[in-house]
């Protein structure tokens, strides 16, 4: 029992004992830390340790002790990681709350969390509606990572003592807090416990022993924020592996960045995989030395699959697709390769992770089913929100929020959120799989219902106008739609992990708040 214990995912020690295993491990991110950005871009591991080690010594310096919360609301950047590592390294709880949340939001997150301190920059200090006049006041400590606002401490005004090393007994106990991508309202609080964040990482552990002896060179660029960037680091740490941690995902500083550190495996978000799909075509060949690519938080339109193996000089790649939650950790993979990927269904997502997962639903092609799972990796509760959290469950089975069905092989297929079916419409990711794959050109495709007819949103690549015959050539044999229109990638809202929050973007249709650019509204009466 003491040895498994002592192999349970705790961040608050992963980075010191990586730092002892392995302390020349490099580490390069896109932009230095605000935290120490004497550092730079370019560092190793046991300098990681030590900017977390010197971080904890002044969060307990300033008062910070076992048990208690930090909230995390800064400006994005890599250094939200090696914080919240320091955190726990007190063995207090880090809460994590995305650099782009409204004020009002997190005004609502803070009042559920009711934090010892409260970790921000002079940039968000200022963010609308983000009502901090009580932190001025003492109720709440803040310390500042980066810039200087009167009644407020920064970092450079508190000098780091030591730090007595942490006590984790109980591997039930919260170790951090994320939350979810809020695509149905005010994001829900997850208390995240050792044993379900090793869960997280068993598997993904045993793949990687099989390159155990071959050190991969690991590329992320996820949300800092968000529970799967803890547990991939988690890996690569034990593994002593080199890495880099990119806040920014535009192709020219991620072109930048990756041909100086020659990954072999990069992980990002589907969406953000889109954008790269420009390096298939790219002379300077950003992506040649992959040999996996990984994404875990949503199905991939497989011609995204195609044309990032059209960008790697490797003869043999894989890709990785994991489908899963922040609430249930990973649930099933995928893997492709070259020639799967010439047949593979889009929303297949895969098999579940054997003697770990398991999923049931009812669904059928025609008619897709709630799908459920079983995992070990579930989380502890909804902070604030127990009752929602404990509605989800049955017994050992949770309610993904999905429907889907199981496929006469035994993988499951993921058609749509239950909260965005469209009705009379088994799925419409799958009219979206069919516009990507027929049309080039779209940077990204939305299909709302609501009406008698489809209503989609397209998006192009650097926003150019989009070719109509070829739309109506490609959506000839689908549902009836309505003409679409034309908006920009960046006006859309988004959750941390670039998911179109649907919900929000039918509500700024409806009060005509969403830039539509300019032709859209003739094309729509045309057709109409």
């Amino acid at each position: 029992m003491a040895r498994r214990e002592k192999q349970l995912f705790e961040p608050g020690t992963m980075v010191q004992r990586a730092a002892a295993r392995k302390p020349d491990a490099e580490v390069m991110l896109d932009k230095p830390f605000a935290i120490q950005p004497d550092l730079g871009t370019s560092f190793t591991v046991a300098d990681l340790a030590a900017v977390v080690e010197s971080f904890a010594g002044r969060l307990y310096a300033l008062g910070v002790r076992p048990g208690e919360r930090v909230a995390v609301y800064k400006t994005n950047n890599a250094d939200i990681v090696a914080i919240a590592l320091a955190v726990a390294r007190i063995g207090a709880v880090p809460a994590l709350l995305h650099p782009f949340l409204t004020g009002d939001t997190v005004n609502a997150l803070i009042d559920i969390l009711r934090p010892r301190v409260v970790l921000t920059d002079a940039d968000k200090i200022t963010v609308e509606h983000w009502e901090t006049s009580g932190f001025a006041n003492g109720e709440v400590d803040v310390l500042l990572a980066a810039g200087r606002v009167a009644g407020f401490t920064t970092v450079d005004d508190v000098l780091p003592v030591p730090v007595p090393d942490p006590e984790f007994a109980d591997p039930s106990a919260v170790r951090i807090i994320t939350h979810t991508s809020g695509t149905t309202g005010l994001p829900k609080l997850v208390a995240q416990t050792a044993s379900g964040l090793e869960a997280h990482i068993g598997f993904q552990r045993r793949v990687t022993k099989l390159r155990a002896r071959i050190p991969l060179r690991w590329a992320m660029c996820t949300s800092f924020v968000h529970i799967r960037t803890y547990s991939a680091l988690g890996t690569v740490l034990r593994r002593g592996w080199p890495f880099a941690m990119l806040a920014d995902h535009d192709a020219d500083t991620v072109r930048e960045v990756f041909l100086r550190f020659k990954p072999h495996l990069i992980e990002t978000h589907p969406n953000q995989y889109i954008e790269w799909e420009q390096f298939a075509t790219d002379p300077t060949r950003p992506l040649r030395h992959v040999r996996f690519f990984v994404n875990t938080f949503d199905a991939i339109h497989l011609r995204t699959v195609r044309r990032l193996m059209a960008a790697t000089d490797r003869r043999f790649v894989i890709y990785f697709q994991g489908y899963g939650q922040t609430e249930s950790g990973p649930v099933t993979i995928k893997f492709y390769t070259r020639s799967v990927v010439r047949w593979a269904h889009d929303r297949c997502v895969g098999f579940p992770l054997v003697g770990r997962t398991r999923f049931r639903t009812a669904g059928t092609p025609e008619e897709p089913g709630k799908i459920e799972v079983s995992t070990r990796g579930r989380a502890l509760t909804y902070l604030g929100q127990e009752h929602r959290f404990a509605d989800q469950c049955d017994g050992e089975w949770w309610d993904m929020g999905d429907v889907g069905y199981r496929s006469r092989w035994g993988c499951l297929h993921l058609l749509d959120r239950k909260i965005d079916q469209i009705n009379g419409l088994p799925s419409g990711l799958l009219v979206e799989d069919a516009l990507m794959e027929r049309l080039a050109q779209l940077r990204e495709v939305i299909v709302l219902g609501g009406g008698k007819l489809l209503q989609p949103l397209v998006c192009t690549k650097s926003d150019a106008p989009l070719d109509m015959p070829a739309w109506l050539a490609a959506t000839a044999d689908l549902p009836a739609m309505h003409a679409p229109l034309h908006v920009r990638w960046s006006d859309l809202p988004l959750t941390a992990t670039a998911k179109v929050r649907r919900i929000e973007l039918q509500r700024m249709l409806a009060e005509n708040t969403l830039p539509i650019l300019s032709g859209s509204d003739f094309l729509a009466r045309e057709q109409i």
